[in-house]
């Protein structure tokens, strides 16, 4: 037995858990009925109180103590309200904790900036006190993870829950083999239960075990009281199945003699149908400590469960036994230690599928009154602890979680923002992470211009490749892999209908560039918009920039090598186009000495290409030397420098005659320099192996 005095009974109330009274009425004081923990009373009492007392030092005290009541049973904007009103008539001046204690109800309702004011007010009365260094550091987490929330999404099941508390679902299965997940257990203090007396602690009925089955258009059942002995006129609370699904295992708390009560595990046999048989568990730990929360391994061989029992770390912990099958009985209870226990109350344990433990706790920093955690299973412990974070937590409690087998959703209990008035059952999923690359093919340098069917291949980075074809508006549209990086580049197979002889049936496009589109790190669902870009193949010669060479010399200089580079590219990404590289040179010199130079300066620059693994097969090297004066155009345009754009237009012919006319050496040596240059004409664009660069079937 034990005294209602306890500290794990505070602990109980504040969760909901299993507070009862005798039927009937108390009498005592009001301090007597909060020193009994019959806050509810104590509160409405001391407020009667308040209203008759001349003395202001009283006054102030009884002010704090409504607080406290409030506060204790989870009705956290009343509490700020009279932690507020005992502030006010300097009840801190004396008491500090009234600092500590209102910036522990400003985190509860989400003020944390007020919170965080309180905590360090408090600390420079009290320096280094843990619990207002661990509540300032929430505040802090509290604010960052609500600006970067988790994707869970979090719901409230209206139709399970009521203004009175409703707690700690667990999954009923009707076959063990066919899990449905589509009947919950859990428990309520609803009006209607079968003690049907209200609580002094909580002005709540005594809670019993109630069941709700979903149907196919996901509407829950109106939850209903489960017949047979397991339900009684006392408290029953939170529970878990056996892994066959025959045997529950429960809490339940008695009282037993006028000053005395216990918490205690029991079990029955049943399902939301009768629940009967109903027997004490014995052999856990003395029966003048609360043993509550049970909760089994998948396996059935551990029941964790929670206790103030003496060898914990304080206030209520998780413990745990293991089953043997020799004696078919429960070993000696173990402390899960430090790591997961603290000196304040760590709460409703769960084990996952996975083997992690999840529990709530107001001992480890949170942003919350009580918070949800999990640890990872390591061998024969558990650890580190890790908080759930924003939303799965809230600046209110959060307890009881359970998983749906491995899927990541399942329930909570919360009685945060948007509860019908106290502990709700809410709902909670994680969506998969939807990343889309809604693509487009467009021209390059003309956007406006899409591109239909064009070969869009995705080549993937577990190396899986996916073949795609833009539609008529040069649309495509693939879904991506998280943690993967994705290579699209489109190809065209579209050609010229009309035109003269080298025009005519030869494609319009080289391949794009390839596109690099990653989602390594990507935690959240997007859509990337992909564009491809196909650029046009001129039907004249395009000038390569920078293709420069020593004076009289064929040997490319280190910038020439970086522009054919690109050059490199293009012919890789279009792997059936060949060419003829062209070199021009300037008039000054003998005709024939220049083109034998320009054919040299054409050789080494072939000669580089099929250093980069271009076959040379693909490619023609051709010295124009002076024979064709570069004209000016729409596409060399760019590499006519700005200050003389006026004196070539597009249009002009840089031969002999117009370079002689020129009025100044500057614009003489502009001429030739522009005169000196290197071209590529794609010859056709249906290449294969094997053929020579102008013997291709786009020529014929």
């Amino acid at each position: 037995m034990m005294n209602l005095k306890s500290s794990f009974y505070a602990v109980a109330i504040v969760l909901a858990a299993f507070t009862f009274t005798r039927c009937g009425s108390s009498v005592g004081t009001a301090e007597q009925l909060h020193d009994e923990k019959k806050y509810s009373l104590a509160a409405e009492k001391l407020i009667d109180k308040l209203a008759k007392e001349p003395n202001e030092a009283k006054k102030a005290e009884i002010t704090y103590q409504i607080a406290e009541n409030y506060m204790a049973v989870r009705k956290y904007d009343l509490a700020v309200q009279w932690y507020e009103n005992a502030e006010k008539v300097n009840y801190g001046e004396a008491h500090p904790e009234l600092i500590l204690k209102l910036a522990d109800a400003y985190k509860a309702t989400c003020r944390y900036d007020e919170a965080q004011k309180k905590y360090n007010e408090y600390l420079k009365r009290v320096p280094n006190d843990k619990q207002a260094l661990n509540g300032a550091k929430a505040c802090e987490l509290g604010a960052e993870w609500q600006n970067k929330p988790t994707r869970h999404k979090i719901e409230n099941v209206v139709m399970l829950n009521t203004a009175n508390d409703d707690v700690a679902p667990i999954y009923i299965y009707k076959n063990a083999n066919k899990k449905t997940y589509n009947q919950l257990l859990f428990y309520s203090y609803r009006p209607g239960t079968t003690g049907g007396v209200e609580s002094e602690v909580m002005g709540q009925s005594f809670p019993d075990l109630f069941a709700s089955t979903l149907d196919n258009k996901g509407k829950w059942s109106v939850p209903a009281i489960i017949p047979g002995d397991a339900n009684t006129p006392y408290a029953e609370g939170g529970s878990t199945y056996d892994p066959k699904n025959k045997v529950l295992y429960f809490t339940r708390c008695t009282k037993e003699k006028k000053e005395n009560t216990y918490c205690a595990i029991y079990t029955a046999k049943g399902d939301d149908k009768k629940l009967e048989g109903s027997i004490l568990l014995g052999g856990l730990g003395p029966d003048t400590f609360n043993i509550a929360q049970p909760a089994l391994s998948p396996d059935g061989m551990k029941l964790y469960f929670v206790s103030n029992m003496p060898g914990g770390q304080g206030g209520s912990d998780i413990w745990v036994t293991n089953y043997d099958k020799g004696t078919k009985t429960w070993g000696s209870p173990v402390n899960l230690g430090p790591e997961i226990n603290t000196a304040k109350n760590e709460m409703f344990p769960f084990i996952h599928n996975d083997g992690t433990l999840y529990f709530s706790s107001n001992g480890h920093i949170g942003i919350g009154g009580y918070d949800l955690f999990k640890a990872a299973s390591n061998q024969s412990s558990f650890g580190p602890v890790v908080n759930l974070r924003y939303p799965m937590n809230s600046c209110a409690d959060d307890v009881a979680i359970i998983f749906e087998d491995k899927a990541e959703r399942g329930y909570l209990t919360s009685n945060r923002t948007g509860s019908k008035g106290g502990l709700d059952i809410w709902s909670f999923n994680l969506p998969p992470i939807e990343i889309t690359c809604k693509g487009v093919v467009s021209v390059l340098g003309d956007t406006n211009t899409k591109v239909a069917n064009v070969k869009v291949t995705v080549k993937v980075s577990d190396n899986t490749q996916l073949d795609l074809v833009s539609d008529a508006s040069g649309k495509f549209e693939f879904k991506l892999a998280p943690n993967m990086n994705y290579t699209i580049g489109g190809k065209s197979e579209e050609v010229h209908q009309d035109g003269p002889w080298n025009v005519k049936g030869k494609l319009k496009y080289f391949s794009s560039k390839e596109l690099l589109v990653s989602t390594v790190n990507v935690n959240e669902s997007r859509n990337y918009e992909c564009r491809v870009e196909l650029p046009p193949i001129p039907t004249t010669g395009i000038e390569l920039p920078n293709i420069e060479y020593e004076y009289n010399k064929s040997v490319l200089t280190p910038e020439a090598k970086i522009s054919l580079n690109g050059l490199v590219d293009i012919l890789k990404e279009n792997p059936t186009l060949s060419i003829e590289l062209g070199s021009h040179t300037d008039f000054r010199g003998s005709a024939d000495y220049n083109r034998k130079l320009a054919q040299a300066r054409a050789e080494s620059a072939v000669r580089y290409l099929i250093e980069k693994g271009i076959d040379p097969s693909r490619m023609k090297a051709k010295g124009f030397g002076e024979d064709k004066p570069k004209v000016i155009n729409e596409q060399n345009l760019k590499f006519v420098p700005e200050k003389y754009r006026s004196v070539f237009p597009i249009g002009t012919v840089l031969d002999e005659k117009f370079i002689n006319s020129l009025k100044t050496k500057e614009l003489t040596e502009a001429a030739h320099q522009l005169n000196r240059r290197t071209e590529f004409q794609v010859l056709c664009t249906d290449w294969a192996a094997g053929k020579a660069a102008d013997a291709c079937m786009s020529n014929k």
